[in-house]
């Protein structure tokens, strides 16, 4: 590939809007039981389309607003959150959409706050500050950001006990000065630049093939707490040792080895999403959700152990 085709994959990239989507963490494509339209339920411009056991995201009708990414159970939608992570670290913990007034560190809308990212800020500093503008009147994230960013702080404090505050208008803070907004528009140039810079062909990404981005934000909040509330699964006796939890889980989680005449389901801990696919989608329905604390979340347990009831047919 050569540079002039670097530089428009680069701009092209630059320029949709659209978060990436990773169908083997997707539930409908997993073919979980009862399926998912979270994605879809919370979009606010109908650009997202459940087609084929598939999602499809409209380019023209998507505003990048996020809100699909924070409800998605399997993480299968995402934004690269390395960008919005050091916006966070540069303004220790406060950050503001693209249309709240004032100055600070800045992200499109709120909406792209994930969990993890919450969570992550709050393990540095312990209280987080958001700043949104007119959300009802606005034509990127709408009127639905505000209740989701209380559904993303609750599902955030479950890794770290974070506070958020949420306000409408500036940062808290001195006005600034020009040569405070030279600095900062020339860092915000700069930053740009670098993300316009055409990059050489690379193998996928570290979060498709292992663990999501996601998680790990989330891994990193918990080993700063002392205290976790990580999703896990318990599996009850009646268990047939079948594939279903280990074919539909999101994030290879659950998974199934042979030891001898045996057969032994395991979960690693820190991959579990809570998403519940395995426990809808469990055909003698013995899988419910728990909580993990913090002496269980780098391990990896065992669920279940035994001859399967089909082992000798």
């Amino acid at each position: 590939m050569g540079f002039l085709d670097n530089l428009l994959n680069a701009f092209l990239k630059a320029t949709d809007p659209r978060p990436r989507y990773t169908e083997a963490r997707c539930l409908l494509y997993k073919n979980s039981v009862g399926g998912c339209d979270r994605c879809y339920q919370a979009c606010p411009k109908g650009a997202v389309r459940l087609e084929s056991f598939r999602v499809e995201l409209d380019e023209v009708l998507c505003t990048g607003c996020g809100l699909c990414t924070g409800v998605c159970p399997g993480v299968a939608l995402e934004y690269p959150l390395g960008g919005i992570q050091e916006a966070l670290i540069r303004g220790k913990g406060q950050i503001r959409c693209s249309k709240a007034e004032g100055k600070g560190e800045e992200v499109l809308c709120l909406g792209r706050l994930t969990p993890g990212l919450l969570a992550e800020a709050g393990s540095r500093f312990g209280k987080v500050v958001l700043a949104r503008g007119d959300c009802a009147s606005c034509r990127i994230g709408g009127p639905a950001v505000p209740e989701h960013l209380e559904r993303m702080v609750e599902e955030a404090q479950r890794y770290h006990p974070v506070e958020v505050e949420v306000l409408q208008g500036e940062l808290p803070g001195e006005k600034v000065g020009r040569r405070e907004l030279f600095q900062a528009l020339l860092g915000s140039a700069k930053r740009t630049a670098a993300d316009l810079v055409p990059e050489l062909p690379l193998p996928a990404p570290e979060e498709e093939k292992g663990m999501p981005a996601e998680l790990r934000l989330r891994l990193l909040a918990a080993r700063r707490a002392s205290e976790v509330r990580w999703p896990r699964i318990l599996v009850e006796e009646g268990c047939t040792l079948c594939p279903v939890c280990t074919n539909v889980c999101p994030t290879e989680a659950v998974y199934r080895v042979r030891e001898g005449e045996e057969y032994v389901l395991r979960l690693k801990v820190e991959a579990c999403t809570g998403c519940g696919a395995c426990v809808e989608s469990c055909p003698p329905q013995v899988i419910r959700l728990e909580e993990a604390g913090k002496e269980e979340l780098f391990q990896e347990l065992e669920l279940y152990r035994g001859k399967p009831p089909w082992y000798d047919l």
